[in-house]
């Protein structure tokens, strides 16, 4: 403890003297791309960042500084975060969660419901009538998450059961045998998304019990794109990329400002989601409607190509352009330029994430026909310039 007073006490000299802001980290779990993003403005803003909190789960006592990024939470071995809070509600503080509500605080947060969209739209351009959205907790997180994919469902003329994950699904036999007989008599194609990527390996085992096949027979789509999970399972698992690297950055941003004097904003900041990453667990083309599918199979291996048109992909099929476009609609729920579109934005949007190639390039290699084109796509559909979403290495 002695040690730990101490620190805070060299931080505070070491502010004073340097003139450098000193701003602590406070998460109520630890999420490594947010603090990747954290620290990424901190280094931008030359900033002391105390990351004690996201290693040893020790709040420092008589802390000083100059301002702090916390995540809220309302449960109750969280209750020393919003005690900090409290207690140094004389420095500006940002807050990336919003599950503590009754403490008014800026925050930057994830658009969960746009979240649950995608994962919707997804599901549903996969083929997939039926579907289910897979949560364990009532928090933001899968609340939002679960009422964004009821909405773009419900928009398309599909209900959604609604699967809870018990506390002991880990542990319990009981549990892993109710969803595999859960599944076992579900109507399929069924689509699942989970609200979170760590409860994707329940259903994956599931199947495996029940014999049911992934993707033909359930597709599975998960949230946060955590590599651990998505790309060392038994069958590689699609999911949306929840962006923390971008709200942990946009947070630090946001509380520079108001270290600096400027007003709160009057609503919380959204971050929009990274990419779709499409894989394994929901790489499917189950349309019922054949000509559709050999239509999705075709923009799929030719997206990239900016010579590609509507009246090309419908000539794949034994169908008019005119009925091949109504039945997008109905079976894909997007027109066939909408789809074409959709492969496009979302392959630049993983290469702005992971690259450091030009926007130009990314622009070519994705199909668009100029950087111009794909910088108005991007701004109409994402809310953002390319630009925003480029994660460049410390």
């Amino acid at each position: 403890m002695r040690n730990t007073v101490n620190m805070s006490k060299r931080k505070k000299d070491i502010s004073a003297k340097t003139g450098r802001p000193c701003v602590i980290f406070i998460p109520c779990y630890r999420d490594q791309k947010t603090l990747d993003g954290i620290a990424r403005f901190a280094h931008e803003a030359n900033w002391i960042l105390d990351t004690q909190y996201f290693h040893t789960a020790q709040i420092p006592k008589r802390w000083h500084g100059d301002g702090a990024l916390v995540m809220l939470s309302s449960r109750d071995d969280h209750r020393e975060i919003r005690e900090f809070v409290e207690q140094h509600a004389h420095i500006p503080t940002v807050d990336l969660a919003s599950t503590a509500k009754r403490i008014t605080l800026p925050r930057v947060l994830q658009d969960n419901i746009q979240i649950g969209r995608i994962g919707a739209e997804h599901l549903i351009s996969r083929g997939c009538q039926n579907l289910g959205f897979l949560w364990q907790s009532h928090n933001s997180f899968h609340d939002e998450r679960c009422s964004g994919f009821k909405q773009a469902a419900a928009e398309r003329n599909h209900e959604v059961v609604r699967i809870h994950a018990p506390g002991t699904y880990v542990t319990s036999d009981q549990d892993a045998i109710w969803l595999t007989k859960y599944l076992e008599h579900v109507e399929r194609p069924f689509g699942i998304m989970a609200a979170a990527d760590y409860l994707a390996p329940w259903v994956l085992q599931a199947c495996e019990q029940a014999n049911l096949s992934i993707p033909a027979d359930i597709a599975l789509l998960g949230v946060d794109n955590s590599l651990e999970i998505c790309e060392l399972s038994s069958i590689a698992i699609s999911s949306i990329d929840n962006n923390t690297e971008q709200q942990g950055y946009e947070a630090a941003k946001l509380l520079h400002k108001l270290m600096q004097g400027e007003p709160p904003p009057a609503e919380p900041v959204l971050v929009p989601p990274g990419a779709l990453h499409v894989r394994a667990s929901s790489d499917i083309m189950a349309t019922r409607h054949p000509h559709v599918a050999t239509a999705l199979l075709y923009i799929s291996d030719h997206y990239q190509e900016n010579s590609l048109t509507q009246k090309q992909v419908a000539a794949q099929t034994a169908i008019s352009q005119r009925r091949l476009h109504d039945a997008f609609l109905k079976y894909v729920g997007r027109s066939m330029y909408q789809e074409i579109t959709h492969r496009r934005l979302q392959q630049a949007l993983k290469m702005m994430q992971s690259t450091n190639i030009t926007i130009w390039d990314v622009a070519e290699a994705c199909g668009f026909k100029s950087a111009e084109v794909m910088s108005r796509l991007f701004s109409r559909t994402f809310g953002h310039a390319p630009s925003y979403f480029r994660r460049p290495k410390l």
